[in-house]
């Protein structure tokens, strides 16, 4: 497994951090997605079906890489300030709303319109819920709009609380960064007590189980473990070191563990609403990221024929457009196919139409649009190699 010769694993510059294994195994956490809604009929059934109903894990993916890659880029930088504000957020709306606005419309267009009569009140305040990304907070509404966008929520969440956890652990080491997890965990279960049971507040914050399952506060560990990888990561050598790849191997190992665990539990209740029983939800939330976390840092820092393969051309180019694939990949094209072919029917073509189709919509609208926004708010963005390997 060991390729002591491979090319260092670097950012290749120093204001946009960029690792090519990285943005490849971003593909990798989008189709796992994929497949935990879409799998063949003969596929649907006994230990195939359960298998496949565990892949929800690629959100907690996409999670860890996320505090990884914006904790390389703003550790550094970070301060509470409007002049750092101001482009942060403009920065961070403009990498992930623009895609989301224009095919999250377009499946609540095919839902809501024409407007019923004497429901208009009602469906305004599901659009704003959905749009602005507040449904992700509600264990009712979650899935109003493009069902998979509940988890751009915890991930904007993150965005507005990263600088304050960057500050603290910078300034008061890894006990601050514990205390704001704890805190942030405190609070959650906080508004969940006062909330649950309210039948008025349409699930916003309406149970324990909602709240380890999609929310910022109950998954912070996935965000603060990328996040610490990221200050650990910061300053080590580049090279990567010749030797047995242990740290690969092992994160490769735990993660397999884990999967393995949360398919003898078979806990997830259909239709994909996370996880019932606490210990699948501990899996879920602590033991897989941990894996994530170890393998990481053995794809930074080991020569190995995995980062070789993930950082392959056709790899990057698939990472580059995954988030794109992973709004896409249930909405209005997906029930376009399953009307015309039926559910479960060319699956493989399904998937492989959906990775055209999202390598066209980042070419043709996510990166231009990016750009476009960015030269109007922030300045004219510099030219890179890449993009961030994150969802972020």
């Amino acid at each position: 497994m060991s390729v002591p010769t491979l090319a260092a694993e670097a950012p290749v510059a120093a204001h946009s951090p960029y690792y090519p294994s990285l943005t490849g195994l971003r593909a990798v956490a989008a189709y796992l997605v994929f497949f935990l809604h879409f799998r063949p009929l003969a596929l649907n059934d006994g230990w195939p079906k359960v298998v496949l109903g565990q892949l929800y894990v690629g959100v907690s993916l996409f999670f860890v890489l996320s505090g990884f890659v914006l904790a390389t880029r703003y550790q550094h930088s970070a301060q509470l300030t409007r002049g750092w504000w101001r482009p942060y957020l403009w920065q961070r709306a403009a990498r992930i709303y623009p895609t989301y606005l224009l095919l999250n419309t377009a499946a609540l267009a095919r839902v809501y319109w024409p407007v019923p009569a004497g429901k208009l009140a009602n469906t305004l305040l599901l659009v704003f819920l959905s749009e602005s990304l507040l449904r992700g907070f509600s264990s009712t509404l979650k899935y109003v709009g493009l069902p998979q966008g509940w988890s751009l929520t915890p991930e904007e969440c993150f965005y507005l609380s990263l600088p304050f956890l960057l500050l603290l652990w910078r300034r008061r080491g890894l006990p601050g960064a514990i205390g704001f997890a704890l805190a942030m965990l405190g609070l959650g279960m906080g508004l969940t007590l006062a909330c649950r049971d309210r039948p008025e507040l349409h699930g916003f914050f309406g149970s324990f189980y909602h709240l380890f399952n999609f929310t910022f506060f109950g998954r912070i560990l996935e965000f603060m473990l990328g996040v610490g990888l990221g200050r650990w990561w910061n300053g080590r050598p580049t090279a990567s070191r010749p030797g047995w790849p242990w740290r690969t191997l092992a994160g490769s190992l735990s993660i397999g563990l884990t999967l393995a665990a949360l398919v003898l539990i078979n806990s997830p209740k259909p239709p994909y609403e996370g996880n019932l029983a606490p210990s699948a939800i501990v899996l879920n939330v602590v033991a897989f990221p941990l894996g994530v976390t170890l393998l990481l840092a053995g794809l930074l820092t080991e020569g190995t024929w995995l980062r070789t393969w993930l950082a392959t051309p056709l790899m990057q180019a698939l990472g580059r457009s995954s988030y794109f694939f992973y709004i896409l990949h249930v909405g209005l094209f997906s029930i376009w196919w399953q009307h015309t072919f039926g559910w479960g029917r060319h699956i493989g073509a399904q998937f492989l139409v959906t990775v055209a189709l999202a390598e066209l919509g980042y070419r043709l609208f996510e990166r231009p649009v990016h750009r476009w926004i960015l030269a109007r708010t922030v300045g004219r963005p510099k030219s890179t190699a890449g993009q961030p390997a994150s969802a972020g």
